[in-house]
């Protein structure tokens, strides 16, 4: 399954809202996967993935959910979260290992500085998830 840097982190707040119907269902397809299956491997990429496939806002030069620039801004935030996690475009790794690396490299006080304008971040949904992670890793 090929995940966009930025993606691994919106996996973690994702509430079944979404662009479209047809997106929503392919996103809580690949969500019900990750988590059924935690050794699913996932190569990590820095253009559109499986979650855009489904997408209203794909074009043949990407994403276009805020204008022309939308692909190069997505691809940005793709090698800051990458950067993050100690990750490189291509490489093949289990969701279980993302999650370990989310849980130690990245908080809900980080998602403003990555995501900068996203419509999704107000609603506070990836907060919840990412923090969510951590508190998990605190209980074990």
């Amino acid at each position: 399954m090929r995940i966009r840097g930025h993606t691994l982190l919106c996996l973690q707040g994702f509430r079944g809202k979404g662009y479209s119907q047809q997106f929503v269902d392919n996103l809580s397809q690949i969500h019900e996967i990750l988590a059924a299956y935690p050794e699913t491997c996932v190569e990590v990429v820095d253009t559109p993935d499986a979650v855009c496939g489904a997408c209203p806002h794909r074009q043949v030069s990407g994403c276009s959910l805020n204008g022309e620039q939308s692909e190069e801004e997505m691809h940005k935030q793709d090698h800051h979260v990458l950067g993050l996690l100690g990750l490189e475009p291509g490489v093949r790794v289990h969701w279980s290992t993302i999650l370990d690396r989310i849980r130690a490299s990245v908080t809900g006080d980080d998602l403003p500085s990555i995501c900068g304008q996203c419509r999704w971040l107000p609603l506070g949904y990836c907060r919840q998830g990412i923090d969510g992670l951590r508190d998990k890793e605190i209980s074990k």
